[in-house]
């Protein structure tokens, strides 16, 4: 099998200006590694029963790794000590006390003190409606988070990868996917792409492709089936006997969402060699092609044996939804 890596993104900053950024002012690239979220507060607030509803609802342990992991990693600061440097800080979560606000809330701000930054204020009279508050939108702050992250990851591998794209064609139906920087062809051909990185110790890839039969609607179960016959064709071990097929003793997730006018079916899970001793975190999702009426499905997955694999996926995930109709 061809082992896929990763590109560094430990630690990048992107310029990209959205949101609310004023054209009046020059914001500073925003600080700290993907997927980590400073929170300021009270240490009294953050050692009780507010920061851990934070801990454990807004980065509830991900569904899906094969190691446990958090949603994000957390920083905490007090707000005594949030000046300087942290104000930069690419996703911000500000909980405090005001006694004298009439009800909670929450407020969202982008690019408020540098470039694509994000910052989540909760507000609350006293403690227990703070943590209520905080528990009541533990999703939506998640997705925030996750948007954003998406936002910076997207804007960077487009700045990475130019003009390089690698196309895949299946009768009159062509869709292309960004080719990043560390990232090249396994292969290209009728009706099917992939394309990898490399490094060492971490491997990433995603594999495009179209169903061989017209299709009005996608389920779960033909997901899985579709997904499993692409992948146990195309990925070998390193015996060359061995193949990827989904883990059966956990459970995958699957979901349908919409997204910029396209229905998506989603599903997310571990993958295993059959005949062989390597795995790691999946995530394939399909769509309907209006022109062709064939499926396009797209599956990225993650090898990292001796490493988190959280923001692996992550990056994997978004190169993912860079697919599009190819002009």
């Amino acid at each position: 099998m061809r082992l896929l890596s990763f590109f560094c993104l430990i630690a990048m900053t992107v310029v990209s200006s959205c949101g609310d950024s004023s054209l009046t002012r020059t914001l500073p690239n925003v600080t700290g590694a993907s997927g980590e979220v400073l929170v300021v507060m009270d240490r009294a607030l953050w050692t009780g029963e507010t920061g851990k509803t934070i801990r454990d609802e807004v980065a509830a342990v991900l569904v899906g790794l094969p190691q446990p992991e958090p949603a994000f990693k957390l920083l905490h600061v007090n707000p005594e000590g949030f000046r300087e440097i942290f104000l930069a800080h690419r996703n911000v979560i500000i909980a405090h006390i005001d006694m004298t606000a009439t009800e909670p809330s929450v407020t969202y701000t982008r690019n408020r003190w540098a470039e694509t930054q994000l910052v989540i204020s909760l507000t609350a009279p006293d403690s227990l409606s703070l943590r209520k508050i905080a528990s009541e939108n533990a999703s939506a702050i998640r997705q925030r988070i996750n948007d954003a992250e998406r936002e910076r990851l997207t804007a960077w591998l487009k700045n990475s990868a130019g003009k390089n794209k690698s196309i895949v064609t299946s009768g009159s139906g062509s869709y292309e996917i960004i080719m990043p920087a560390g990232y090249k062809s396994d292969f290209n051909r009728e009706g099917r792409v992939m394309i990898s990185a490399e490094t060492p110790s971490t491997t990433q890839s995603v594999i495009v492709s179209f169903s061989d039969r017209i299709m009005s609607v996608i389920g779960c179960i033909e997901l899985a089936d579709i997904t499993e016959k692409v992948t146990s064709a195309e990925v070998k071990g390193p015996d060359g006997q061995s193949y990827m097929i989904i883990e059966k003793r956990v459970p995958a997730t699957c979901r349908s969402f919409r997204r910029n006018d396209i229905e998506y079916i989603e599903m997310r899970g571990l993958w295993t060699l059959e005949g062989g001793y390597m795995g790691g975190p999946f995530i394939t999702y399909a769509f309907i092609d209006p022109e062709t009426s064939r499926a396009v499905i797209v599956t990225g997955f993650v090898y990292a044996p001796r490493d988190d694999k959280r923001e692996l996926l992550r990056q994997v995930e978004t190169l993912m939804y860079t697919v599009r109709k190819s002009s």
